[in-house]
This record gives C-alpha cells, sequence and structure tokens, in this order.
C-alpha cells in the first residue's frame, strides 16, 4: 500500500502548479501579481490534496479537473479579453510538462503518477523538467507569434497618475502614425484597454460617444484627467481621412522599456479578429 502524505503532496502540486501558471504569463505575455499566481497555485494544491480521499473521489473527475483549471485561470488572471489564449497556452504548458515527467518515470522504471498526481518523482526533477518543458515551449511559442503576426506581439503598459493599463499589441510596419505636436509614435488601442485610466465622467463619456470622436472631444475637453486630449487624423484602407481620439499618458512603457513622446489613438473596433492583441504598435522606432 501507498502511502501519500498531505502535506508532501501540496507542495509539490503547489510548486509545480506556481511555476506552469509563471510561465503561462510569460508566454502569454500577461501581467499579473505574484500573489495572486500563488493563490491559484495554493487552490490547485489543495485540490489535489482533497482527489486523494476515496469519499472525494468524484473530483477526478474530467469535468471537476477542468474547472479547477479553469478556476486557477481566473484566479491567476481574472475574466478579461485574452482568457481563451491564456487557457490554451496553460493547458499546452501543463501537457508537455506532465509528458515530460511520465517519460523520466519510464526510464527510471518508477510509476510517476497515482491518481493522476505527481507523488513518486523528486521535487528537484519536477523542477528540472519543468524548465526544460518552459525553455522548449516558450521558444514555440515566439516562432509562432512572430510568424503569424510578422511584427511579434509586445506589452504595453500605460500609467498616468498612478492609475495603469496593460494590453498586447501588435508591431505593425502599416502603422505610421506619428504625433503632429511632438513627432512621437502612436499607439493605437481599442478604447475599451484604457478606460482604467479615466475618471468616471471620462469613461462615461467615451463608451457612448466613441462614434463621433469630435463631439465626444468637446465634452471631455475640460475634464480633470490631465492627459491632453485631441484629435489625430488618419487614413485607413477602405475609410479615407477621418480623425481618432487621441491622449497623452504620462508614462508609456513597452517590453519593460519607458517610450517618450508617445500617444495612445482611441480606436472604435477591433483591432484583431482573435483578440489575441488588442492594440497596434509602430512597427519602426516608436
Amino acid at each position: 500500500m501507498q502511502v501519500i502524505y498531505a502535506d508532501t503532496l501540496f507542495l509539490i502540486n503547489f510548486v509545480v502548479n506556481y511555476l506552469i501558471l509563471l510561465a503561462t504569463a510569460k508566454v502569454a505575455a500577461r501581467r499579473t501579481k505574484r500573489l495572486r499566481l500563488a493563490l491559484a497555485a495554493a487552490a490547485g494544491g489543495v485540490y489535489s490534496v482533497l482527489t486523494v480521499f476515496p469519499a472525494l473521489g468524484f473530483l477526478t473527475s474530467v469535468w471537476i479537473k477542468l474547472a479547477a483549471a479553469v478556476i486557477m485561470l481566473l484566479i491567476s488572471f481574472g475574466s478579461e479579453k485574452g482568457i481563451l489564449r491564456t487557457g490554451l497556452i496553460f493547458f499546452a504548458i501543463s501537457a508537455a510538462f506532465g509528458g515530460t515527467v511520465f517519460a523520466i518515470s519510464l526510464l527510471t522504471g518508477r510509476n510517476a503518477f497515482a491518481r493522476g498526481l505527481y507523488i513518486s518523482v523528486s521535487l528537484k526533477v519536477l523542477i528540472l523538467s519543468f524548465a526544460l518543458c518552459y525553455a522548449v515551449i516558450s521558444v514555440v511559442f515566439s516562432r509562432l507569434g512572430k510568424a503569424e503576426t510578422a511584427g511579434g506581439i509586445v506589452r504595453v503598459e500605460l500609467r498616468h497618475r498612478g492609475a495603469a493599463a496593460s494590453f498586447t499589441a501588435l508591431r505593425d510596419s502599416g502603422n505610421s502614425l506619428r504625433d503632429p505636436m511632438t513627432g512621437g509614435g502612436v499607439i493605437v488601442a481599442e478604447w475599451e484597454t484604457v478606460l482604467p485610466l479615466f475618471s468616471e465622467g471620462t469613461a462615461k463619456a467615451v463608451r457612448e460617444g466613441m462614434a463621433d470622436p469630435l463631439t465626444l472631444l468637446q465634452k471631455i475637453a475640460g475634464g480633470g484627467d490631465g492627459l491632453g486630449f485631441y484629435l489625430l487624423p488618419y487614413n485607413a484602407v477602405g475609410v479615407g481621412s477621418s480623425f481618432l481620439l487621441a491622449f497623452r499618458p504620462e508614462e508609456v512603457w513597452i517590453e519593460g522599456k519607458r517610450i517618450g513622446k508617445s500617444s495612445v489613438a482611441l480606436s472604435p473596433t477591433r483591432v484583431s479578429d482573435g483578440g489575441i492583441y488588442s492594440a497596434l504598435v509602430n512597427g519602426g522606432k516608436m
């Protein structure tokens, strides 16, 4: 009879869950707090311990396992746009990691699984297996991202007066917009992604008036957000000449690097059909 120690089982699953969630955040370019990852990993660890009790055998069903994984994802990343893609990456990393551990168990002649949990392989082997999987998957997703989007996906963070908004963006060589006043590059972002920067009144006006940038500017120009709203002329295929509502946040960060003299223009429509990214960044130098 095999003896399973609850504390050891929880610790191993907590560490593995945390590493997989951390890798998911890195590969998917999702910003989140480490505390949220730790809470999600702990929830997964508790679930793993509960499944070994005979009276709770129903917890090992496929649907319950899937629900547990979804709960971990929601704790880690919330329900914001792009959670489906993040979930697919999470399952891909988990599957690759599980396959690696299973392969190691075959090579060592030991059964690494009991009731679907990793308990017979040392923590050192698990971490080394994870490191290998993370390196391989990071390269694969990086290449896929570049192949599908040409310029690649980047993480953008806007900061203004203590508020912040973060989202993924596509480096688009076709985006040549420039701020006519500063000459800096312009990020074209879906308007919903930047709402955290606005006051309640400005956010309400934007939600209701995106169809008419000129009237919207007149409503919010005298607001206290200090974002320097203005109209940015642009041309697009099938659209002709028009205007986008734009503003200048205090700070713009792309992939952890602060970008100077950058503006943000609000797109009234989606910029990505698949929701992989929610903004367009100048493909050249910002």
